[in-house]
């Protein structure tokens, strides 16, 4: 198990017992560390839930489905745009928009894609690591706040506020279920239903 030898430097009892029963064998920062190598990691998996998106007096809710394998991703937005939905496909160099009637449109930056094709600024990249429960590599970490287990509580990157409410756990992870993330011009509510791991 790839995760096991950093697991082992901090749990007292067995090296294959889930972090999310373990309380912590130091600070919380400690833990932390840790739960961020083994999420980093984590880049293979599926999510399903729902989300509501407001920016300034528009307001969208949508069913979501998301898949990530090894930094490629493909995120369905079902419901929100008139009928159907819309599919954001991607990977590092490109980022693809098929809209509801089949059309598509692409860009080398999913922000700037979703931007172009819909007006919404919406954080993709970002969100691939917060829906982790993990802050988004690529920009500066302002505030952090963990709880007694080393998960992120509060995280503010930037102009980004985004509050991690509740957790799960998922085999030797605990994953978001509930994630609020806002800025001046936008809010979006994220409510997980399911996580699948994915190989």
């Amino acid at each position: 198990m790839r995760f096991v030898a950093i697991i082992a430097l901090l749990l007292t009892t067995t090296a294959c017992a889930p972090l999310w029963q373990q309380r912590p064998a130091s600070e919380p920062d400690l833990l932390w560390q840790v739960r961020h190598q083994a999420l980093v990691q984590f880049d293979q998996w599926q999510l399903q839930g729902r989300t509501a998106i407001t920016q300034g007096k528009e307001g969208w809710n949508a069913g979501l489905r998301w898949q990530e394998s090894r930094g490629a991703y493909q995120i369905k937005i079902e419901g929100p745009f008139s009928q159907g939905g819309i599919t954001l496909e991607g990977d590092a160099s490109q980022a693809v928009l098929t809209m509801t009637d089949g059309q598509k449109i692409s860009a080398s930056d999913p922000e700037i894609l979703i931007k172009e094709a819909l007006g919404i600024q919406l954080p993709v990249s970002a969100l691939r690591d917060w829906v982790r429960g993990i802050p988004y590599s690529a920009i500066t970490i302002d505030r952090l706040e963990l709880d007694t287990e080393g998960q992120v509580t509060h995280l503010v990157q930037q102009d980004w506020d985004i509050s991690f409410l509740k957790y799960v756990p998922f085999g030797i992870y605990s994953l978001p279920t509930k994630i609020f993330i806002k800025n001046q011009d936008l809010s979006l509510r994220l409510a997980v239903t399911r996580w699948n791991h994915i190989e």
